[in-house]
């Protein structure tokens, strides 16, 4: 049983998880005006119980905001300290340290985004990062250190003419572990497209993908290249279609070559209602373990007190047929309080080729108790089922409960417990619990 190490009151992933959201091109923050200025240090004092273990934690967050109409600069850390950590060698450690740096310059038809991260955490904890909702589910007792890097560049995106450059780095470094599967990686990625309309009811364009990742055991590499276009079929249906080559290499580290080369196929209907759209996706791909196919129908429902999008489909790999489905539901109760929901089941394939099952389920409830304390409740769980592969079938849920009270000299009461339980198909079980109980204190330096 490992010891969890999470620094902060409220859970860091989940702030990260919100930076994280701002990411895509052109997307605004509904909390908050993303060109408003911010410089806000946060330092507190913490008492944990963790897993039997009493330990102090001093939580250290800054986070750094600037910007105006076509740029915006942002940065967060957290670097929690913590005291009397039997995992660690020393009486004071630094606990699971995060950073993020985000640039963003846009103007009307073109616009540039850079993106730096780091972060470490314990493998079990990895069920709090909505990023990873496409990694197989693992039980190890190991950690993991994830440095990104990320730059997209868009143009002509009102124009008959425009493209697009993205370039991708991301390198996964594992300590502690005893799965083989988890080897240190660095993947390198990097896509263009170009898009030509030429009339005002086709936008074609002409794409191409690679992909290289190195690990210490295994490699691989993949391209892809080929065409596509949206079209309007009249002025509530909507058309797009890609057709695409596809080749595949994975070698592994006895010297086994697996090779995969076919088309990829993609198709896209949606069709506009009052109340929300309706949607029809086919998607085929080549792989090294067996072609994938997926078929999905969804509809989105947007009423006036809450919103309802769901999908329902099937996969098909290797002659089995799989349910697949997609539902999210986000419901503002009162003036006070919010719930949303989600439920998804959806095939991944990881850097070795495998193939796998996800099935991931969320709920979040907020409210605002009075005017200076609120409380927060979420809930995960996470399985993957493996279709190809020698990985294990896994398993995991989490349960957190936040508090806060607003304290006169920008201090707030914190107080909270989270609890994961996971298993894989071996009968593994890795269990941890934790509560706390803090103060905090918050200093603004662009009021």
């Amino acid at each position: 049983m490992t010891t969890m190490r999470r620094g902060t009151a409220t859970t860091t992933a989940a702030g990260l998880a919100g930076l994280l959201a701002l990411l895509p091109l052109g997307a605004q923050s509904q909390e908050t005006d993303p060109s408003a200025p911010e410089a806000r240090l946060t330092i507190g004092q913490q008492i944990a119980v963790e897993d039997g273990d009493l330990i102090g934690i001093t939580p250290l967050d800054l986070n750094l905001r600037t910007g105006s109409r076509v740029q915006t600069i942002q940065f967060s850390l957290s670097a929690p300290f913590r005291l009397h950590d039997p995992d660690e060698d020393k009486s004071f450690a630094l606990g699971d340290p995060q950073a993020r740096l985000l640039l963003r310059r846009g103007a009307r038809n073109s616009a540039i985004e850079a993106e730096l991260g780091y972060r470490e955490n314990d493998l079990d904890e990895e069920i709090l990062f909505d990023d990873l909702s496409n990694e197989f589910v693992t039980l190890d007792g190991g950690r993991v250190a994830q440095t990104d890097a990320r730059l997209t560049y868009v143009f002509g995106r009102e124009a008959k003419l425009g493209g697009e450059f993205g370039l991708s780095w991301i390198r996964r470094d594992y300590s502690g572990t005893t799965d083989p599967d988890l080897d240190d990686n660095e993947t390198r990625s990097g896509n263009v497209a170009f898009y030509l309309e030429p009339t005002p009811l086709i936008r074609a364009r002409i794409l191409a993908e690679a992909s290289r990742t190195d690990g210490e055991v295994n490699d691989s590499r993949s391209d892809r290249y080929g065409v596509g276009a949206s079209l309007q079929v009249d002025k509530l249906t909507n058309l797009d279609v890609e057709l695409a080559r596809t080749h595949i290499r994975r070698e592994e580290g006895d010297g086994t070559v697996e090779q995969a080369e076919g088309p990829s196929l993609r198709l896209g209907l949606t069709r506009s209602r009052p109340l929300g759209d309706w949607s029809l996706s086919f998607g085929s791909d080549p792989g090294t373990a067996g072609r994938r196919e997926n078929f999905n129908i969804g509809r989105t429902l947007e009423l006036r007190r809450f919103t309802l999008t769901g999908q329902v489909g099937v996969t098909r790999f290797q002659d089995n047929y799989d349910p697949i489905f997609q539902i999210a539901y986000n419901q503002k109760l009162t003036e006070m309080s919010q719930v949303q929901a989600s439920l998804r089941r959806a095939a991944v394939t990881d850097n070795d080729g495998d193939e796998a099952l996800n099935t991931d389920i969320t709920a979040n409830y907020s409210r605002q108790i009075s005017a200076v304390s609120s409380i927060a409740a979420n809930i995960r769980y996470r399985e993957s089922e493996v279709q190809s592969g020698d990985r294990e079938d896994a398993r995991s849920v989490s349960f957190g409960l936040d508090y806060s009270r607003a304290l006169p000299n920008d201090f707030s009461l914190v107080a909270g417990a989270n609890v994961i339980r996971s298993k894989d198909s071996d009968g593994t079980r890795d269990d941890e619990e934790r509560v706390y109980l803090g103060v905090n204190r918050s200093f603004s330096f662009l009021r």
